[in-house]
């Protein structure tokens, strides 16, 4: 982890009574608060703000989208969708502060318009020159030029910062906090040694590491043990993972087929020597660098996230929401208090991006139905999703099966086949695969377009309507669990690109598909890890066995020190239903052991309980990490009155010098 490299951003060294902010985490969602901070501080507060922010990666950045990893690994989001800028269309409170989207930032660089980026970047010397010259508006930009981006956010927000406010980076690790009284700050206490005080506390760590779970335990204890020599990898970021342990040429299992088993892919081949070279069909062929092991893939679902929609609506534009609206779920808490997501929520979602889905499908493919828009969508209107009426009025409308949305169908492709073979098998996940491509990544199916921006508005909207206190205990581990996975899993999968390797890949025989509902296991008698799908019968047999997902990172089993000191004090808790998740209020406030939300500590990000909306988004979409950021920068700004305290706050001689580093670094 990082140690002591600290420094300073701010306009007013010589403030004597100053509120004390902690950011621990400096990642794009810190980077945002921080905006949002500077934006909204003479609107709320007149008093002078210290903030420090903690981080032993690149602020701005973070560990996730840090500069130094693998120049092959990208963003599933398109250039023209990724924006760290509160614009025009954000419902809150603050002030906008419109900035360009990350397309539009590299177009601005390459006219010159931050001229020292410039320099750095269209340098041919760096790995980006290429990539910053090349990228389109509809292209999948790496996580290194994104880094950029976001570097760039931070230093164009503390260039600007109001005079009463300082602001000081620190390169390390928060490893205690130990809370104060009426007379004194809080202690956050470093990995260096440094001791930072504060009145006001946000985590915004995003995804932690965790110890192993029993079943990591069980795999890792049977691949040390083993006169084999085995190879287990357990759940990780996989950029952080040292994948030199798998030998070129072995056979591997590998869990999971998600996102992470996508960047695995791309480490273990391509990153190794490999390419692909273009068909003129549009198909890829992969040129092999004979370094390459063999992955015999498997999950619950059978086949990876469905690729990241490309293209624009060609139909009807989009009208605002029609089912999933507050007047509908104001109803419901009268008809039944508390709600369960089943079954009183995901009907409405599913309603409103169906509504979506067929809006473009009738309106731009009039040809593939049988009903006027107006008239169907008039009848489609009364009708609950659930229900014989539906179903029929489908049959009648809409006449190819095949146009026809099935929620059911889409969340498990494979769940209803009869498999005779493994081969079977293997053909069935490459065809859903190309089925996929054909779909999404073409221009004569934008119905897809229409169920992607149905879901994505339904997934933003959710966390403004309700609150997580206001469904039943077992609906928040459905909202954590299955929702955000089905999410993840149409809306959020990688760009059509990757899963076009991906069959490159497996025509040249170095992947296998295992299907769905694919367990893995150890063996005794043979000495092997063991997969074991579909067909009863069927076991494949490794050596190497590689967990492809992110650790489930709990309160109960997490490794990051800070969160584990707060859990031990009952400063936080857990929620109860089982996701292990940090439970907050819907102030973003921590409730401690005894259900009391703590006024001065607040969370936010992938570990936090709550409508998860990640640490940017698409521009000009009132999106919820604009909005929930927002309100919780004017909850902070809010929370202490000034004067704080009155003792001075006296910068030292190696604050001061860090501060100098710091004016040259930041803002040049």
């Amino acid at each position: 982890m990082g140690q002591g490299h600290h420094s300073s951003v701010t306009s007013d060294s010589h403030t004597a009574k100053v509120s004390r902010l902690a950011i621990v985490g400096g990642g794009p969602r810190a980077a945002m608060l921080l905006e949002r901070l500077v934006a909204n501080h003479g609107g709320t507060s007149a008093g002078n703000v210290r903030i420090d922010v903690v981080d032993p990666f690149p602020a701005g950045a973070g560990r996730i989208w840090r500069n130094e990893q693998s120049p092959l690994l990208k963003l599933n989001s398109m250039a023209m969708d990724v924006s760290m800028f509160t614009d025009e269309s954000v419902n809150c409170q603050g002030p906008a502060v419109p900035g360009p989207s990350l397309w539009e930032w590299v177009c601005q660089v390459r006219a010159g318009e931050h001229p020292k980026i410039a320099a750095h970047v269209l340098d041919p010397g760096n790995p980006v020159h290429t990539e910053f010259l090349a990228l389109t508006a509809d292209g999948f930009p790496t996580r290194k030029l994104h880094s950029h981006y976001l570097e760039w956010f931070l230093q164009r927000t503390v260039a600007g910062l109001d005079p009463k406010i300082q602001v000081f980076f620190h390169r390390d690790t928060a490893v205690d906090l130990v809370p104060g009284s009426a007379e004194t700050r809080h202690r956050l206490v470093l990995e260096s040694g440094l001791i930072l005080q504060a009145d006001q506390v946000v985590l915004a760590l995003g995804h932690t590491a965790a110890h192993p779970n029993a079943a990591s335990v069980r795999f890792s204890d049977f691949a040390a043990n083993n006169s084999r020599c085995l190879t287990y990898v357990p759940p990780a970021y996989t950029n952080d993972v040292d994948l030199s342990v798998v030998a070129p040429g072995t056979d591997v299992l590998v869990s999971g087929m998600g996102l992470a088993f996508i960047d695995l892919a791309v480490l273990l081949m391509q990153e190794r020597g490999g390419s692909f070279k273009d068909r003129p069909d549009g198909s890829l062929q992969y040129v092999s660098c004979g370094s390459e092991p063999r992955l015999h893939v498997g999950s619950r679902r059978g086949v990876p996230y469905l690729s990241k929609i490309r293209g624009s609506l060609r139909g009807l534009p989009g009208d605002g929401m029609h089912y999933l609206t507050q007047p509908a779920v104001d109803l419901l808490r009268l008809q039944h208090g508390s709600l369960d997501f089943r079954a009183h929520l995901w009907p409405l979602i599913a309603k409103e991006s169906a509504h979506s889905y067929y809006r473009e499908l009738f309106t731009a493919y009039p040809q593939r139905t049988a009903l006027p828009w107006e008239e169907f969508s008039s009848r489609f209107e009364s009708l609950d999703w659930y229900s014989a009426e539906r179903e029929a009025l489908l049959l009648l409308a809409v006449p190819e099966s095949r146009d026809r949305l099935d929620f059911e169908t889409l969340d498990n492709p494979l769940a209803s086949r009869d498999f005779n073979g493994p081969e079977q098998i293997h053909r069935e996940v490459r065809e859903t695969i190309q089925r996929d491509l054909i779909l999404r990544d073409g221009s004569e199916n934008t119905e897809t377009v229409g169920l992607f921006l149905g879901l994505l508005g339904c997934y933003m909207q959710l966390g403004q309507l309700i609150s997580l206190d206001e469904v039943n205990e077992s609906s928040r581990a459905d909202i954590s669990g299955w929702w955000h996975g089905f999410f993840s899993y149409v809306d959020s999968g990688p760009p059509a690109s990757r899963l076009k390797e991906l069959l490159a890949l497996e025509e040249a025989g170095f992947v296998r598909f295992l299907g769905p509902q694919t367990t893995f296991d150890i063996d005794e008698e043979s000495g092997t890890f063991v997969a074991r799908g579909a067909l009863a019968n069927h076991v494949v047999r490794a050596d190497t066995l590689i967990e492809a997902r992110l650790p489930d990172s709990t309160l109960s089993n997490t490794s990051n020190l800070l969160l584990r000191a707060l859990f031990n004090r009952g400063l936080i808790t857990q929620e109860s239903t089982g996701t292990g998740k940090l439970l907050v209020d819907r102030q973003a406030r921590a409730v401690d052991l005894h259900a009391v939300p703590n006024p001065w500590l607040f969370a936010v990000g992938a570990g936090v309980s709550g409508w998860n909306s990640g640490a940017f988004s698409r521009p000009h979409a009132n999106a919820a990490p604009f909005r929930d950021t927002d309100a919780l920068a004017r909850q902070l700004l809010r929370a202490v009155p000034e004067p704080v305290r009155a003792e001075p706050d006296v910068m030292s001689e190696t604050a001061f010098a860090a501060y100098l580093d710091s004016i040259h670094r930041y803002v040049g």
